[in-house]
């Protein structure tokens, strides 16, 4: 299997405010990887939100459209 084949889905699974004020609101998000219609669950992440948007920058990047970020949250 080729490496370009696989592409990544990341599920916003929610924000949560900083409870001190030096600190960033978190986001945690669900990873699955995989390939055509079968992603598999790949863990789990949790990373400031200037964190979270250079990460998926970078991503897009590199893969483009085989990244693809649900957030519920926006809906």
């Amino acid at each position: 299997m080729m490496a370009a084949e696989y592409r990544y889905r990341f599920t916003i699974l929610g924000r949560y405010p900083a409870r001190l004020k030096q600190n960033e609101t978190a986001v945690t998000v669900n990873v699955l990887a995989g390939t055509g219609a079968h992603l598999t669950y790949s863990g789990t992440l949790t990373m400031t939100e200037a964190e979270w948007t250079h990460f998926v920058e970078a991503l897009r990047a590199g893969l483009g459209d085989r990244i693809e970020v649900d957030d519920h949250h926006l809906r």
